[in-house]
């Protein structure tokens, strides 16, 4: 007899699930303003792009990016001056940089992770204890600069700057004119930012700027630069880019050429990405005269609560207004059996062990609850082996999976 003992059954499910609503987004006039958007309240925060210049991340203790603020506006169609990160080449801080051998060092931010920024960019990526400004030592747990950057501000004055260390949550910066005049000392806490992804330095005033809104964000909407093809050259050019980026913890995934109208998360929950600029900029194209979006594009976004949402976009109106629509759908949460108490619902997985046919009850299933739910069961080491497709409705209900052609082992 074989013996097929459950340790849990993976029951993915959606609750919660909202009406379809539009919400429209903005980054004012001219790109000039970012725009950080929660979708449950349907509500954004903006503002100025030029109220920071770099960014500490600052949401867990293993985290070290720095980030460069790519956001620029524009003024009747020409793009406005941008913060700009070069590396310096060095890393003696009493050294004088010159800016004009520095052109073909510039760095940018790669958008794919709020873990790393433009001043990691230069890390060697094979070497986990490189962080690009500076190394960790896990003995003391402390990474210790060793690498002086560069930064060109808006105005035209430039300052180099060196990140000293990062040791018990707190950062250590200075910054200086490149003739070492006027230098400045730093620290940032990152327990003085609960709940936030970065701390958000401005050179203008020395301070720390109050950019994300209370509550976290799923998307940034705004401008930044990334690689694109140019025919002329033949090779991939910096461009700025209006797009949006996925909050910290986020995925999504991309569907294509579907129905909008009956195109399902669950055919493309296998797709899901933690890039952050999975939805980026390339839903919309311009012809020339005028902004036209790609037609049967959806995303889905799965927040880092698990909560689901179905995005299109409906809207894009350019440099005039900056705005755009979406249509978006809340589908719930993904959750696990474990989780069907907190939902008010009850599970049951029987027998155990079992032999042919596996059983699993739902109880106290609310009337709210998304009627598509997934049944999954995987091995220990994590490889799925059953997914059954189910319909949900209220109150209780019985489902069962075959099991004979199971091979013998523990299941979860």
């Amino acid at each position: 007899m074989k013996n097929l003992s459950i340790a849990a059954l993976a029951c993915l499910f959606a609750a919660n699930l909202s009406a379809q609503t539009n919400q429209t987004i903005a980054t004012g006039s001219g790109y000039q303003k970012q725009s950080y958007v929660k979708l449950s309240a349907g509500t954004e925060k903006q503002v100025a792009n030029t109220i920071w210049d770099i960014g500490f991340s600052v949401f867990g203790q293993q985290d070290a990016g720095v980030f460069v603020n790519e956001s620029e506006g524009s003024s009747m169609g020409v793009s406005l001056p941008e913060v700009e990160l070069y590396d310096a080449l060095t890393d003696n801080f009493d050294e004088q940089p010159d800016p004009a051998f520095l052109e073909i060092f510039r760095l940018y931010n790669t958008e794919k992770s709020w873990n790393y920024g433009g001043f990691n960019e230069v890390r060697d990526t094979a070497n986990a204890l490189d962080f690009g400004w500076g190394l960790l030592n896990t003995q003391t747990g402390q990474i210790t600069g060793n690498r002086v950057y560069v930064v060109k501000l808006r105005n035209g004055d430039y300052r180099k700057i060196k990140i000293e260390s990062l040791a018990g949550g707190v950062y250590t910066f200075k910054y200086a004119n490149l003739d070492g005049t006027n230098t400045v000392t730093k620290t940032v806490n990152k327990a003085d930012f609960a709940g936030k992804t970065m701390a958000y330095f401005s050179f203008a005033t020395g301070n720390f700027a109050d950019v994300e809104p209370a509550g976290g964000y799923d998307l940034v909407y705004c401008r930044y630069i990334t690689p694109l093809f140019d025919p002329g050259s033949g090779t991939y050019i910096p461009y700025g880019v209006t797009g949006i980026l996925s909050g910290r913890g986020g995925q999504v995934a991309q569907a294509n050429n579907v129905n909008p109208a009956t195109v399902q998360f669950a055919d493309f929950q296998d797709s899901l990405r933690a890039d952050i600029d999975v939805i980026g900029y390339d839903w919309k194209s311009f012809s020339g005269t005028s902004w036209s979006l790609v037609p049967n594009l959806v995303y889905f976004l799965k927040t880092a609560e698990s909560r689901v949402w179905k995005l299109r976009f409906t809207t894009f109106e350019g440099s005039t207004t900056g705005k755009t629509t979406f249509q978006k759908t809340d589908l719930g949460i993904i959750s696990a059996v474990q989780d069907a108490a907190a939902l008010g619902m009850e599970a049951l997985v029987y027998p155990n062990p079992v032999q042919d046919e596996l059983t699993v009850a739902l109880d106290k299933i609310p009337a709210n609850m998304h009627k598509s739910a997934r049944l999954e069961v995987v091995d220990l080491n994590g490889r799925l082996l059953v997914s059954q497709q189910v319909t949900l409705g209220q109150g209780f209900q019985v489902f069962r999976m075959p099991a004979g052609t199971w091979s013998a082992g523990v299941y979860g």
